[in-house]
């Protein structure tokens, strides 16, 4: 059997893939340059601080965690990951994805604070915790453009059903993980019957007969580039190259339409042609 075959993904598309990752460092920059400029031009030093200090923090770890991730696990990679390397990636994972829901909740506070949404110092206005891009009530506060682009089916549907679902097992239940292996149906079998026998044998403390079974079954398989987290969920396993590409594709229009449209009252000049 051919390694290509042994791949989840095409060779054509694995280069697209590691490609792309290569070239979001252009976006990245161009993206942080995007930032200062707004950052500088804003009243507000509490929306100064969550532009400056945390969404562009967060992307600095966004692009980090992609090329962690690439590094570790590239596309093509068709032996399966070591333990270490595993577990580097899924904390890479980890770090992406809390970042992700934080770009998110960073730009809704601080357009709040720009735009004295929100209550301080006495004055009328909503709690820090209600000024969620992806709250409806909020929503209805913000600058219409802004609004028309978080209330599309696709990013309302990317943020319910990825992104804060994934945060929200992260952060409460059973967090993300990548799959030390797949198996074909061969070795599925076969896993499934060392199980059995390692069963039998434990109680027995065959332990040379043990070590053998398991040496034999942790050698069985390929690597496994998916994450989930719960299938008591009916969690959907997905492919972790593409989606954190897609992930950060996302979070940079997210961007680019919010500080566009920064200000309730209208664009915001200096981003208005991002």
């Amino acid at each position: 059997m051919s390694n290509e075959s042994r791949t989840h993904y095409t060779i054509e598309a694995a280069g697209e893939m590691k490609q792309e990752a290569d070239d979001l460092r252009f976006k990245y920059y161009k993206l942080t340059m995007a930032l200062q400029s707004l950052s500088a031009r804003l009243k507000s030093d509490r929306a100064r601080e969550l532009m400056q200090h945390g969404v562009s923090r967060r992307l600095m770890l966004l692009h980090r965690c992609v090329d962690i991730i690439f590094d570790l696990f590239p596309p093509d990679r068709v032996d399966k990951l070591t333990d270490d390397d595993r577990l580097n990636v899924e904390i890479a994972l980890h770090a992406f994805l809390i970042n992700v829901y934080g770009v998110i909740e960073n730009t809704g506070l601080a357009i709040g604070y720009e735009n004295e949404l929100i209550a301080v110092n006495g004055k009328d206005g909503i709690h820090p915790n209600n000024a969620n891009l992806f709250k409806a009530g909020y929503q209805k506060l913000l600058n219409p453009a802004l609004r028309e682009y978080l209330t599309t089916t696709e990013i309302r549907s990317w943020y319910k059903d990825y992104a804060k679902n994934y945060r929200d097992a992260f952060a409460h239940r059973v967090p993300p993980y990548v799959p030390p292996s797949a198996l074909n149906d061969d070795e599925a079998r076969e896993f499934s019957e060392i199980d059995r026998k390692l069963q039998q044998l434990f109680p027995q403390h065959k332990y040379d007969e043990i070590e053998k079974l398991q040496e034999r079954q942790r050698s069985l398989g390929r690597s496994n580039p998916l994450f989930v987290h719960s299938f008591s969920e009916n969690a959907v396993p997905l492919y972790l190259h593409p989606q954190v590409l897609a992930d950060f594709n996302t979070i940079e229009q997210l961007l680019n339409i919010a500080m566009k449209n920064f200000l309730v009252s209208g664009p915001s000049e200096d981003t208005a042609e991002i």
